[in-house]
Formats: structure tokens, sequence, C-alpha cells
């Protein structure tokens, strides 16, 4: 594609005759990106970008799962058409990066998730997997594959646990018998020498459970790499169900703290994402990470004169009153309130 610029300096796509615009970016932007272009659906896509750490690729809108506070509800659509073009773009990235692969849910298209996978290790072995995948749909079969793999490529597993017992899990992600499902097919991932992320998102359905699944994992998901605890996003389904959801930790640490406290001292891994500093009491603020992507991440006023806002993650940018912590407010050089 040769890139021009409007009037205005900001970027135009030519291709094939066909005129493509790329809003609010600039020409200088694009280079060494790898887009898609797909004139009979009219889709212009930046699908790995060369200055960013936050590339994604959406695998499939499809999910058999319902989670209550999904920021991106699945959509019952075929989209297999555009994986084809998905391993001709890692092989066109950077060196030595880092690719999600998300959904929906890709383990549903089995066999092209497979395929794109195998292809990725055996001809770009330099590249880093991030995968997230709800693990409903692996089978003993799948431990010899994933093996090969990992030998290969190095593949980090995000895979949702959201309570210690079946009837939270599984109201969370509105699929009864989930819970039953996972659990096995964690440890076929740990016998694959899978990396596993274990992610929990907080919500007000889960939160008072927070210790006791700290201390399930700790005891018998043991192997695993990290245990992600993550900051809900305010989008999607989450919207709906605002009541039952939104969780204000900088109000009530309680939870939170115990769990963190009962992973200490196992020495489980464990890191919060998605989660504010200052809404973190300060001896607790070591397991924040700087975890949104660069896309829809946003700082409030409070930030203006915050000395901690270049190692914190911010706010997604949907964030507003009706989410709003209790406990935001500025961090002096040392970490104290300003």
């Amino acid at each position: 594609m040769a890139l021009a610029e409007d009037e205005n300096g900001l970027a135009i796509g030519l291709f094939n005759g066909l005129e493509v615009s790329f809003p609010g970016t600039q020409a200088k932007d694009l280079y060494g990106d790898v887009l898609m272009i797909v004139p009979g659906h009219k889709i212009a896509s930046r699908l790995i970008r060369q200055k960013s750490r936050h590339n994604t690729l959406l695998f499939t809108e499809q999910c058999d799962q319902l989670c209550v506070m999904c920021s991106q509800p699945p959509k019952r659509i075929q989209d297999q058409w555009r994986l084809r073009f998905y391993k001709e773009a890692v092989r066109l990235a950077d060196p030595g990066i880092t690719i999600g692969i998300s959904g929906g849910e890709p383990t549903m298209q089995r066999e092209l998730f497979f395929d794109l996978i195998q292809d990725i290790s055996e001809n770009r072995p330099d590249i880093g997997l991030h995968i997230l995948t709800n693990a409903q749909h692996f089978v003993d079969a799948d431990i010899p594959i994933l093996k090969r793999i990992h030998e290969r490529t190095d593949v980090l597993w995000g895979v949702p646990l959201y309570a210690p017992n079946a009837e939270i899990h599984d109201r969370v992600v509105n699929k009864d018998g989930a819970f039953e499902i996972l659990m096995p097919n964690f440890y076929r991932l740990a016998s694959a020498q899978a990396k596993i992320e274990l992610r929990t998102v907080l919500t007000g359905l889960n939160y008072p459970a927070l210790p006791k699944l700290a201390d399930l994992i700790s005891k018998d998901l043991f192997f695993i790499k990290v245990w992600a605890i993550m900051g809900l996003e305010p989008i999607g389904f989450a919207k709906a169900f605002m009541g039952d959801l939104f969780v204000d930790h900088s109000a009530f640490f309680d939870p939170l703290e115990h769990a963190l406290d009962i992973a200490a001292k196992r020495r489980l891994v464990t890191t919060l994402y998605n989660i504010p500093l200052c809404t973190v009491p300060a001896r607790y603020r070591k397991y924040c990470a700087d975890t949104i992507s660069d896309w829809k991440k946003k700082f409030v006023p409070e930030c203006e004169s915050c000395s901690q806002r270049s190692s914190c993650t911010g706010f997604f940018e949907w964030y507003n009153n009706d989410w709003a912590y209790a406990g935001v407010h500025s961090l002096g050089q040392t970490g104290e309130a300003l």
C-alpha cells in the first residue's frame, strides 16, 4: 500500500485503485504496520502496529459463554473468512514481539486455531503469544500438540477463573457446568508444559469469595505462572449489570487484602491488572501493573499532578462518575496522598 496525506496531514492509503482513509491517524504512524484491506467487506484494519506492545488478533467473535461483564459481547456471525489472513500478518510482524489472540473464544474454531498457532511456532518462533481462552474445549489429544508448540514458542495462556466454586463461577460466565469442565483443563494445559495466567475479574458477585479463591488456587493450581486479579472494564455487558457488578475496592479492600496475603504466604505470584495505584493501600501497590491497552487508556483530572502517573495503569476510556472509585487521588514522590 502507498501512503499519502490529505490537506490536514492525515493518512490516506492507496491500494489497487482503492482509497482508504484512516481517521485521526498520520501517515508516519502507519509506517511498518501490518494492515488488512478487504474491499468487499469495506474493512481496513491495523492488525499489527509496529510501535505498540498491545497487538491482539481478534480470532473470532463467537463464544460459548456469556460472561456478565464481557467487554466485547459475542456475535453469532460467520467470521472464519478473515482467519486465513492472520498467518501472513504474523509472518510480516517485527522480530521478537508478543501478539495476543483473543475472541470471543478462539478454541471454538479448533482446527483453524491450532493451524494458526502451529504455523506461528514453525515459521515465527521468535514471536511470543498471549492467548485468551475460557479453556472449555481442550481434550487429552491436544496435549502432545501443545507440547510441541511450547517447545518452540513462548506462549502465555490467559484463562479465567472467577470463583472457588461452580455456583458463583457458572453464574458469572452464564454457563452451567463451566467450572466442572474448566478445572480438569487446567491440568491438561499444565501437562503440556503451558504457562498459565489465571485471570479473575473483580465483581460484586465474586469479591467476597476472593480469599477462598486464593486458597483454592494456591493449593490446587499452584503450577500457574501468575494470578492476575483484574479491575472491571465498564463497557459491554457490564453496563447492563452495573448494580450487581461494580465493587469499589478502594472503599472496602479487605477481601482483596486477605487474598493477596494468602497468595504471598504460599508464594503464589499475583498481579493486579487495570487497577490504579491510588486506589490500593501503599503496601499493596507493588502488585499493580500497567496493563490497560494504550488505545483504551485515559487519565482523570486527579492524575495531572500525580508523581506516579508514568508507572500507573490509569483508567479505562469509558470510566466515568457512575463507576467512580472513592479513593482516587494524586500521589506524591513517596507515595503519600497529595
